[in-house]
C-alpha cells in the first residue's frame, strides 16, 4: 500500500468516528430531553407520601411545667401534586406544627400525676388547618406525643451582677453597687426552684470609670424558669478623691470603770483618701475615729495596743496609719 492510499484510508476511518461521535451525543441529548420532559410529566400527577414536621408546643397546662425536652417533629402523610411534593422535599425548613397544650386533650398515662400524653388524631382538624392548601393531610403516621409535667412552684431569689470594671487613676466608689430590683420572682419546676438561690446577670464589663454608671443588664436565662423581670438595672456611684493628712486622737474602748489608760503617743497621724465632694468636712466632722479596744490588752502584745480606725469607706479610705500600736499605763481610778 503506497502513500495515498494510506492515508485515504485514515481520513475514511476518522469521518466514520466523527459521524459516531456526533450520532452518539444527538442520541444521549434527545433521551436526556425526553427523560427530562417524561418527569416533568409525571410531577402533574398527584402523589401520597410522608413529610416529618418539626414541632412547636406552646401553652403548658395552667399551673404545670414541661419537665425535660418536650417532642420536636410529628411526621404526617400527605397528598399533593408532585411538584409541589418535590418543593417540600428539597425545602430547606419548614413550617412548624404548633400545639396549643392548655386546649389539648391531654391523657394521663397509667394514672399518673405527672406523666400524659395526646393522640394525634384528636388534633387532625387543627392540624390539617395549619398545612397550606396545596397539601391535604392523610393518615397522621406520628400517632402520639408524651409528655411530662410538674407542678409550677414560685420563688423570690436575689439578683448579683456580674460585673468586670476599672477605675479611673484617683477614683473610688461613692457607695455600693446599686441593682434595681434587687430580687426578682422565678417560676418553674419545684424540684428545680428549690435549688436555686440567686440570678446572675449576663457580664457586664466597663472600663475607666471616672463618673456615676447605669447600665440596664439582661439576666441570664435557666432553662425551664420563668422571670419576673428580664432586664435590671446596675447602678455604679463613683467619683474622683484627693489625699488628706490628719492628726486624730485616739479613743479606748472597752475600758471599765474602775480603770483610766494614759496612751503613748495620745495623737495618731492618718493618711487617707477621701472624696473630694466631702473633703471640706473631713476637719470638722467626725469622719474619721481612731481607737484602741482595751479588751484586746490581753492578747500577748505586752503593753502595747493595735490602733484600728472607723470610717465610712465609700467617704474615706485610710491608707497608712503612723503609729500603728500604741503604749499604755493602766491606772486605777
Amino acid at each position: 500500500m503506497d502513500y495515498t492510499t494510506a492515508k485515504r484510508f485514515l481520513q475514511v476511518i476518522t469521518q466514520r468516528n466523527v459521524n459516531l461521535n456526533i450520532r452518539l451525543a444527538l442520541f444521549t441529548f434527545f433521551v436526556a430531553v425526553a427523560s427530562i420532559l417524561w418527569y416533568l410529566n409525571k410531577l402533574t400527577y398527584e402523589y401520597t407520601t410522608e413529610i416529618t414536621f418539626p414541632l412547636r408546643v406552646e401553652n403548658m397546662p395552667r399551673g404545670k411545667v414541661l419537665v425535660g425536652e418536650p417532642p420536636r417533629r410529628i411526621t404526617l402523610q400527605v397528598k399533593a401534586y408532585g411538584y409541589t411534593l418535590l418543593r417540600y422535599k428539597l425545602g430547606s425548613s419548614l413550617s412548624p406544627i404548633v400545639i396549643d397544650l392548655e386546649q389539648a386533650p391531654l391523657l394521663s398515662l397509667n394514672g399518673s400525676n405527672t406523666k400524659s400524653y395526646l393522640l394525634t388524631n384528636a388534633l387532625r382538624n387543627s392540624i390539617a388547618n395549619q398545612l397550606q392548601g396545596e397539601l391535604q393531610l392523610g393518615v397522621i403516621a406520628t400517632d402520639s406525643l408524651h409528655f411530662e409535667f410538674t407542678t409550677m412552684e414560685q420563688k423570690k431569689v436575689k439578683v448579683t451582677p456580674v460585673l468586670n470594671y476599672t477605675l479611673e487613676r484617683q477614683h473610688m466608689f461613692t457607695g455600693p453597687i446599686r441593682v434595681s430590683p434587687d430580687s426578682i420572682t422565678i417560676s418553674g419546676p419545684g424540684t428545680l426552684i428549690d435549688t436555686i438561690n440567686t440570678i446572675k446577670t449576663r457580664p457586664l464589663r466597663i472600663d475607666r470609670l471616672s463618673t456615676n454608671h447605669s447600665s440596664s443588664v439582661l439576666l441570664s436565662e435557666m432553662q425551664q424558669v420563668g422571670f419576673s423581670h428580664r432586664r435590671v438595672n446596675i447602678t455604679i456611684p463613683v467619683e474622683k478623691f484627693t489625699e488628706a493628712n490628719l492628726s486624730k486622737s485616739i479613743e479606748v474602748k472597752n475600758l471599765p470603770d474602775t480603770l483610766r489608760l494614759i496612751l503613748l503617743p495620745r495623737i495618731v497621724n492618718l493618711k487617707c483618701n477621701v472624696l473630694i465632694s466631702s473633703y471640706g468636712n473631713l476637719f470638722e466632722e467626725d469622719l474619721v475615729r481612731p481607737f484602741v479596744d482595751f479588751s484586746n490588752s490581753q492578747d500577748g502584745t505586752g503593753n502595747k495596743l493595735r490602733i484600728q480606725v472607723e470610717s465610712d469607706p465609700f467617704v474615706v479610705r485610710v491608707v497608712d496609719i503612723e503609729p500603728k500600736y500604741v503604749d499604755f499605763i493602766i491606772e486605777r481610778i
